[in-house]
């Protein structure tokens, strides 16, 4: 895949809730390596663009492409981290279960975790700066903490 594939491209999108239009012809380019903010105001359809670029809503009208290919084809390689995650802080889950979860459905070994699982974890939560929490309980860290977790993850999925 060359770098003049766009990382993400939706044209023309329109999505409504009901009667309720949130998204009118929008239109977006993402350029490989590209960092961007998506702002604007509570109920702006800010959430709402990012579930349909992600596969996860279908637009009314439009297209979306992630490197050249429909969301669907890419599901499984692009990651989402919401905003606010609904944690039980008393549920007694490490930081490094919560990360290898992101490696469920791909083990080979059903429900245990490989070698390889492991240290996908290990490097992902060495990038997000978590690994020296790897074995304190999620419901322990900061809220920021928490979504650095979350990335990590979702990096591992």
């Amino acid at each position: 895949m060359t770098m003049d594939v766009p990382a993400i491209e939706a044209k023309n999108i329109c999505f409504s809730y009901g009667n309720y239009p949130v998204l009118v012809d929008v239109n977006l380019v993402v350029r490989q390596r590209d960092f961007i903010a998506i702002l604007g105001p509570n109920g702006g359809g800010k959430t709402t663009l990012l579930k349909i670029i992600l596969g996860i809503l279908t637009p009314q009208k439009g297209e979306v492409r992630i490197l050249g290919k429909s969301p669907k084809k890419v599901l499984g390689k692009v990651g989402y981290v919401p905003q606010n995650t609904n944690i039980n802080r008393e549920f007694p889950i490490s930081v490094m279960d919560v990360t290898l979860m992101g490696r469920l459905g791909r083990s080979k070994y059903g429900w245990r975790y490989s070698s390889k699982d492991k240290a996908l974890a290990k490097e992902a939560l060495e990038k997000v700066g978590m690994w020296e929490f790897k074995d304190h309980y999620i419901g322990e860290l900061s809220g920021g903490q928490q979504q650095k977790v979350a990335i990590a993850r979702a990096l591992v999925a």
